[in-house]
């Protein structure tokens, strides 16, 4: 079977036809100024900090999401120039994981910040910890089902069966996270193992490739939905109307509830393909 090109037939629109393109450009601009993919991924992380910080001040809200879409374009571009230089390495993964999470965490505890200034109770900063919780916990899945499906689908490869190398400060955290994954993932754990156990030197067969591909497609689109974009679309929505402060309620119910359905659609089709197996 001729590889697939997996990761391009599950991106986003959004992401094809703006962030890769603009990326692309600020990849090129930073190799002429000899930025490195490192520096750029700093920049990027001090850039989404920033757009983040300044949901502080509701009235600055549109400010904050020309600048988050700012951040997501350089978050394209650090990626791009590393593969551009062949300089990708696992440090620079972890760094643009963790540029993710600090402008995250800046959108969190700003749009909290405000709400507190502007009168609100105590309760506000429970709000922020639920939807913080549930939101690493949307983007947990989005991209662990990408990633099992560029991996199975593209490369011929078994999705997370090597463990990563983790820096020793850093291994109790990713114990935690690999608890979490696995109670979220459900049945696609035995999904992996059935290929895993298929597999012939370690490589999927083609056949298992194109049932993945088959099976999985349709829910791996839909996990899309839970990606950063859908989260800075909604602050600038919010932002248009002054009503940054539904934000926390726009994760707990509409995502929570796009996450129930979408976990619900990955299991059923879990089942489904176990099921050709068996037979």
């Amino acid at each position: 079977m001729t590889p697939r090109p997996a990761k391009s037939e599950i991106t986003e629109l959004a992401d094809v036809y703006f962030f890769h393109p603009l990326g692309s450009l600020g990849a090129r601009l930073a190799a002429a100024l000899r930025i490195t993919p490192t520096q750029l991924t700093v920049i990027g992380a001090l850039v989404g900090v920033t757009g983040g910080a300044l949901l502080c001040e509701e009235r600055l809200g549109l400010l904050a999401f020309a600048v988050l879409i700012l951040h997501g374009i350089i978050d394209s571009a650090d990626g791009q120039l590393a593969r551009m230089t062949g300089k990708t390495t696992e440090l620079g993964k972890v760094l643009d994981g963790g540029a993710g999470y600090v402008t995250h965490a800046a959108i969190y505890l700003a749009i909290a910040a405000g709400m507190l200034h502007r009168g609100g109770g105590g309760a506000v900063l429970l709000w922020m910890v639920l939807a913080g919780i549930a939101s690493a916990a949307h983007a947990q899945m989005y991209e662990y089902h990408r990633t099992a499906y560029t991996s199975v689908v593209s490369k011929g490869r078994v999705p997370h069966q090597e463990p990563a190398r983790v820096a020793p400060w850093l291994r109790g955290l990713y114990r935690g996270y690999l608890l979490m994954q696995r109670w979220l993932t459900g049945l696609h754990g035995e999904v992996e193992n059935a290929l895993a156990y298929r597999a012939v030197a370690g490589v999927v067969t083609d056949d298992d490739r194109s049932r993945y591909r088959d099976h999985f497609y349709a829910a791996v689109r839909g996990w899309n939905f839970l990606g950063d974009n859908t989260r800075f679309y909604a602050i600038g929505l919010l932002a248009w109307f002054h009503r940054i402060d539904l934000y926390f309620v726009f994760i707990l119910l509409p995502m929570n509830l796009a996450f129930i359905a979408l976990w619900l659609w990955q299991r059923r089709a879990d089942q489904r393909f176990l099921s050709t197996l068996i037979r």
